[in-house]
């Protein structure tokens, strides 16, 4: 059995205590579960491609929507994920990484003023830097906590990869409800993993910052975070010097993860896009992705390095 069927096995057995449908369809976080199976098309990238044709009829007609299926296995064939995964550096690096931030998300400590902690930005200060690749390592890694649900939000509204990745690019999001035209809960995908569920990005525009700025974003923000105080949200958001929708998000999030190439991003690029955070208000730390050297490098590996500071009012 290989590492990713383990880890499907291992998800599949939390998934015995819930009410969720079987893999393969999509539901809505307000809809009841139904047991029906839907259908995953082929794809030549390898990564999950939902058809969500029968989704949006019963959408539109007022039907149930039902839970979309993680397909491990299509985002490992896609790049996302390692060979071996649950053996592998990548697996053990993310699950260094995500301790300090769940820490920080559900601390007791709180400070006047300071940002929701469980509100998390993934940024890069470049495109191609990978925030999306470590959104969704980060998300795997956490959802095998047993008491930890990740909401995870494409908060990337002009690119949308990770809506492509999990197939959901069609299906409204976070810009419809910016909009006014639908309702958060409406949007808020179940998955058939009980802790995991998926935030599309919406219809596509051209201009988004000036609805990230806007008082209904502001308003979503808080309503979220207070609203699923229990779970992580992590926002896969724009790199930071592309445009500043992702410098708006930096406001409204209490931990911001700013992901960088090894020996490729320069220096001054990191300390540009750090520097257009307010880490007054919102606590930051730094990956370093696909970092190669001492044991990782004796694999032929990828590694990753989280950097992260004390957070707001401390240091």
């Amino acid at each position: 059995m290989s590492s990713i069927e383990k880890m499907m096995e291992r998800l599949a057995r939390q998934n015995k205590q819930s009410a969720s449908a079987e893999d393969g369809v999509i539901e809505s976080e307000s809809a009841e579960p139904e047991h029906t199976t839907g259908k995953i098309a082929d794809s030549s990238d390898g990564l999950m491609h939902i058809d969500v044709t029968e989704h949006n009829a019963n959408s539109a007609a007022g039907g149930k929507k039902k839970p979309l299926a993680l397909q491990l296995d299509r985002l490992e064939s896609g790049g996302y994920l390692a060979d071996n995964y649950e053996d592998s550096c990548q697996f053990s690096e993310f699950r260094k990484i995500k301790r300090p931030i769940l820490k920080k998300a559900f601390s007791q400590e709180s400070i006047e003023g300071e940002l929701p902690r469980n509100l998390v930005m993934i940024t890069s200060a470049v495109p191609g830097e990978g925030k999306t690749f470590c959104s969704i390592n980060l998300t795997l890694n956490m959802i095998l906590e047993r008491d930890i649900t990740v909401l995870l939000m494409d908060a990337d509204c002009m690119r949308r990869s990770l809506s492509k990745v999990f197939g959901v690019e069609a299906l409204p999001g976070l810009v419809d409800v910016l909009e006014g035209d639908q309702e958060i809960e409406d949007v808020i995908i179940n998955t058939a993993v009980p802790n995991l569920k998926v935030i599309p990005a919406g219809r596509a525009l051209k201009h988004t910052a000036e609805l990230l700025s806007g008082e209904r974003m502001k308003r979503l923000m808080v309503e979220i975070s207070e609203r699923y105080a229990d779970r992580i949200i992590l926002m896969d958001a724009p790199p930071l010097l592309a445009a500043n929708d992702a410098e708006i998000l930096s406001h409204y999030a209490g931990q911001t993860i700013v992901v960088a190439e090894a020996d490729k991003t320069p220096q001054s690029l990191i300390q540009q896009a750090l520097m257009s955070i307010d880490t007054e208000k919102t606590s930051t730390g730094l990956i370093l992705n696909k970092r190669q050297g001492g044991v990782l490098a004796e694999h032929d590996s990828y590694g990753y390095y989280y950097s992260g500071d004390e957070g707001p009012g401390k240091g």
